[in-house]
């Protein structure tokens, strides 16, 4: 009887330990995964829109009341950008016309989407300080009024961009500067870049060379699917730096205005910017455009191309140059030093 009692309690004992780690297990917390959803209420102004839709915040498109935040105290614009880079809320730009710059300055992680959405002014991913941009996605459609511009930035992500001119719809009230993708670019991927036309009609212009710049020795691995510039005051396309790939390009009329105040570019020998080209190789390495068209129809550029400083060793090249409309009085310039080679000329 008294073996019979020791082993009932034995039993007993296991039952209640094993009973104590199941329900200690259960409630383990570490083992317990609550994804924390961020409450954006202290940053709503109409809760009509869904979480992301930049209307839920105050920023209608079609509106001149797109300014200060009430509960922040900042821009509307600043606002959303802050949830979205500190809160993982991707961004919803509907369609219409929104009258301020969409200026994005020394941050990281920012999603948005576009449905032919327009700005008024420039749209600029660049540093803050010593903060570069990072990690920038754009997806859809977005239409700029006043022009594209980067600098210090890695990984830009943006299906499609419009630049386009109407002094009406321009904030600054002139025509665009175009796309200028400049010192410390990298990794920048666009689906398709189209410039409507480019200005030079004042001294606002004077950094504006060309519809479409790459330029800086540190500008590196940039990505464009199609390029169609379709009017240029100045130059079509100038192209520096390393490790660039683009697709598809047309180049229609250019050279069509004045380099009054324009100054000149780094790396360039002063007063070859005045003469204006369809396309412009300067110092590029280890680069490639798999086709370009060249329309010299109505264009009173000096030069169809010009075939600058290269490295023979790193080869620029060219799969297919096509020109069409020739005008026998605009040629190509060849520097002896270029490193350009064209695989297909027509």
């Amino acid at each position: 009887m008294k073996n019979l009692a020791l082993l009932i309690g034995v039993l007993i004992c296991l039952s209640s330990c094993k009973g104590d780690k199941k329900q200690q297990e259960s409630i383990n917390p570490t083992e317990v995964n609550i994804e924390k959803v961020f409450d954006d209420s202290d940053y709503v102004l109409d809760a009509n829109y869904q979480k992301g839709d930049v209307r839920r915040y105050g920023i209608f498109p079609d509106s001149s009341h797109n300014s200060g935040h009430p509960f922040t105290k900042k821009t509307r614009i600043e606002t959303v950008l802050d949830l979205c880079e500190n809160h993982n809320i991707e961004l919803n730009f509907p369609k219409g016309y929104y009258n301020f710059p969409l200026v994005i300055r020394g941050r990281k992680n920012i999603k948005a989407n576009f449905n032919d959405s327009e700005f008024g002014g420039m749209i600029q991913i660049i540093e803050k300080d010593t903060i570069h941009s990072k990690n920038i996605t754009f997806k859809g459609n977005i239409i700029t009024y006043g022009g594209l511009f980067t600098r210090r930035v890695n990984n830009i992500n943006i299906d499609k961009v419009v630049v386009k001119s109407n002094r009406d719809k321009s904030i600054y009230g002139i025509k665009s500067k175009g796309c200028h993708i400049y010192a410390e670019s990298k990794n920048i991927t666009i689906g398709e870049l189209i410039v409507e036309d480019l200005g030079s009609e004042s001294d606002k212009f004077k950094y504006v060379q060309s519809a479409l710049m790459i330029n800086g020795s540190d500008t590196q691995n940039v990505k464009i699917d199609k390029i169609h510039i379709q009017a240029s005051d100045r130059n079509g396309l100038y192209i520096s730096g390393k490790d660039h790939l683009i697709g598809d390009v047309i180049v229609d009329k250019f050279g069509m205005g004045s380099f009054k105040d324009m100054v000149g570019i780094e790396g360039v020998v002063a007063g070859k910017e005045k003469e204006f080209k369809a396309l412009w190789v300067n110092k590029c390495y280890d680069s490639f455009i798999e086709s370009i068209i060249i329309n010299e129809k109505e264009s009173k550029g000096q030069y169809t191309a010009h075939f600058d400083s290269g490295d023979n060793q790193r080869p620029f090249t060219i799969g297919k140059f096509k020109v069409v409309n020739d005008n026998p009085k605009i040629n190509i310039l060849e520097e002896e030093s270029n490193n350009v080679v064209i695989e297909i000329k027509e």
